[in-house]
């Protein structure tokens, strides 16, 4: 073998002996991680695609806006009706003589001492309210507040006329506290905030201290009559 073979066969040996000593790896450029789809985007994908371009990151889509037809359906909060002065008058003069006939019934129907006692001072103060107030010489005029006020009482006293007796001084009582809860709140959210006149306002003010005095004496009853009912199958048994 001549010196020209020798070298031909190291040219064709060095690199097969790089390559064994590589451990046979052969480095190539790095792929990317994903490549994309060679397949066309489906109806699917453009909609998604669509979605996530239209509706900006931290923005609810479900909250209605103003203007829209979701916060048109939400309905307005009631106004409450404006009374003048002889509408405001109208409604105090039916809650005074409401009272009085009330009581009238309760006077000849109850059997409670107690009731008795209450409906008298009904009639007394009522009455001298109703007196104050016809010194002031004020027109009346109906309003929806007032003629309410004068259905509902009218049910009341029918009530009352119609009871035989037996639970009369418990729905009398009752009625009493309902019907002065909504007076002393007629007079805090209605009668004070939009009556003028002042001889009228005075009279207002004047009156809801009685009205919450009849209140108060009112709840104490009815407690008296519930621990009264409630301590009689008690005793009954005890006798027997």
């Amino acid at each position: 073998m001549n010196i020209t073979t020798l070298r031909a066969l190291a040219v064709i040996a060095l690199p097969a002996l790089a390559f064994i000593r590589c451990g046979g790896e052969q480095k190539v450029a790095d792929a990317p991680s994903s490549m994309p789809s060679a397949e066309p985007p489906t109806d699917q994908t453009r909609d998604l695609d669509a979605s996530t371009a239209q509706t900006p990151q931290g923005i609810d889509v479900a909250t209605p806006k103003e203007g829209t037809k979701e916060a048109e359906t939400k309905p307005p909060e009631p106004k409450l009706e404006a009374l003048n002065d002889a509408q405001i008058a109208a409604i105090t003069d039916a809650a005074n003589s409401a009272e009085i006939a009330q009581a009238k019934v309760a006077q000849a129907k109850s059997k409670d001492a107690a009731v008795k006692t209450f409906a008298a001072m009904m009639i007394t103060h009522h009455g001298e309210a109703k007196q104050k107030q016809a010194k002031l010489k004020m027109k009346t005029e109906e309003s929806g507040a007032s003629t309410a006020l004068q259905s509902d009482a009218g049910a009341t006293l029918n009530e009352l006329n119609s009871n035989p007796g037996k639970d009369f001084d418990k729905v009398y009582i009752a009625a009493q506290i309902t019907e002065h809860q909504k007076v002393l709140e007629t007079i805090n959210d209605k009668l004070l905030p939009n009556v003028k006149d002042e001889r009228l306002k005075a009279y207002l003010e004047e009156i809801k201290p009685t009205v919450e005095q009849h209140l108060k004496r009112a709840k104490q009853l009815q407690e008296s009559l519930d621990s009264k009912n409630s301590s009689t199958p008690v005793a009954n048994k005890h006798a027997g």
